[in-house]
């Protein structure tokens, strides 16, 4: 990463001022990039959510109430993590950001902009493979109720498809919680080994 160039540093007042802002900044930019792959399960939990008619599941329990699914799979990816060794992993990440972010210097915004806008991207991203198979199964859920219902135009299959979806929705994410989580493992321990660098 470039950075930018500051006028000389005079007395250690000012350095002292310039170190702390840098650090403060640096702290920032790996704070975040680590809060967005979190965000990932969020989103991960999101998309299943809705397509599995899932999303209202605990509406009104707190102030912005979130899926369930996004819960449950943000705690058990932060106990995941906390179990690999996260302290140890933080530690090495704060010891080779100092590579990218050196003591006392700024990165330029440029690429700070084109570092935010991949890392977003790269969120999405995984979020949405982690979701795929609740969409795939939202996909055959829809079809399958859409040929009964030409079929029987008469039965309320909405009435009968939804209990069917909400326990093919849990079941599913019995089964496909494990593999999620290792996927997003693997790429938590690739983001931390590399802090300004873009997770898969």
């Amino acid at each position: 990463m470039v950075h930018a160039d500051y006028p000389e540093i005079n007395g250690p007042n000012q350095m002292l001022a310039v170190l702390f802002f840098t650090e403060a900044v640096s702290g920032l930019l790996l704070g975040i990039g680590l809060r967005l792959l979190i965000h990932a399960l969020q989103i991960a939990g999101s998309i299943a959510a809705n397509a599995t008619s899932l999303a209202q599941l605990s509406a009104g329990a707190g102030g912005e109430p979130q899926p369930a699914i996004g819960q449950i799979l943000m705690l058990a990816g932060i106990t995941l993590a906390i179990m690999g060794g996260l302290h140890v992993h933080l530690a090495q990440s704060f010891a080779l950001s100092y590579d990218v972010l050196p003591l006392g210097q700024f990165p330029v915004a440029g690429d700070l902009g084109r570092w935010g806008i991949a890392r977003v991207g790269s969120a999405f991203a995984l979020g949405f493979s982690l979701a795929a198979p609740f969409l795939i199964a939202s996909l055959l859920y829809n079809l399958t109720l859409g040929a009964i219902n030409k079929a029987m135009p008469q039965l309320m299959v909405a009435l009968v498809g939804a209990p069917a979806i909400t326990l093919g929705s849990l079941v599913l994410l019995f089964i496909c919680a494990p593999f999620m989580l290792s996927v997003w493992h693997e790429s938590f321990l690739q983001a931390i080994s590399r802090p300004m660098g873009i997770f898969p």
